[in-house]
């Protein structure tokens, strides 16, 4: 059985609409003082502001570009996905996420429930201490089929405000730094990268982008293949760290 409609297919995706743009700015913000960590997430879900110490941006100021794309099948043929970059003008949905805070306003977790049903939910936690950033992205398809495919999350990173900054990245991890440093990172089922072209709305399916450090604009990112029987969930987190 063909996966059902949960979002308009990739081809279809972007939506070029200017008034989403604007969307992208902080609507949820957490600050720590005692670590001098501070990040918010925009109505979307995605990240607006990486700071530490505080005041001191690591991602565009301006347009901050960060989120995620799904590209996936099932075995009889249909495809869907899903895309949330609100810094690109790509969106998949109109419509804002639903969000709830399960221990109150102005707490974390913070869960970002889009469209009408449960396929995509994202879960936003942090650990101020180690200045870390929690977001798992928890995708549902059809009941009663295999289906498999490519989830990518991505962000232009300007460390310190700055539009140059060297990048690298290992199997698990990518990171741009100049006095400081942003790290984009997953679990062993999954791996990073680092790309001199900038962020775009296409959702790698390997890594394997850029094997040498480089001293340029960039994006770093993460790319999770999967597969799932039956309707079982995939869950994937990334984690972002300023060190």
């Amino acid at each position: 059985m063909k996966i059902k409609t949960i979002a308009p297919l990739i081809s279809v995706l972007l939506l070029a609409v200017a008034g989403y743009s604007q969307d992208n700015s902080c609507a949820y913000t957490f600050t720590y003082p005692k670590t001098q960590f501070s990040f918010c997430l925009t109505i979307w879900g995605t990240l607006a502001s990486i700071q530490s110490p505080i005041g001191v941006n690591h991602l565009d100021s301006q347009n901050p570009v960060e989120g995620w794309t799904a590209n996936f099948e099932d075995d009889a043929g249909g495809t869907d996905g899903g895309i949330v970059i609100p810094g690109l003008s790509a969106l998949s949905d109109t419509h804002p996420p639903a969000v709830t805070q399960p221990h109150g306003i102005g707490t974390l977790p913070l869960i970002f429930t889009y469209g009408s049903g449960n396929n995509f939910v994202e879960t936003v936690n942090a650990n101020a201490y180690e200045r870390e950033i929690y977001l798992t992205l928890t995708i549902r398809s059809c009941k009663d089929c295999f289906w498999e495919g490519f989830v990518s999350r991505i962000a232009n990173l300007k460390v310190d405000g700055s539009s140059t900054n060297t990048f690298a990245h290992a199997l698990f991890s990518a990171f741009g730094y100049l006095k400081h440093g942003v790290m984009l990172s997953v679990d062993e089922n999954a791996c990073a990268g680092a790309d001199p072209d900038g962020t775009s709305t296409s959702a790698y399916s390997d890594c394997l982008v850029s094997t040498a450090p480089f001293v340029a604009t960039g994006r770093v990112f993460t790319s999770w293949g999967f597969d799932s029987f039956l309707g079982k969930p995939v869950r994937m987190r990334a984690t972002y760290r300023v060190f």
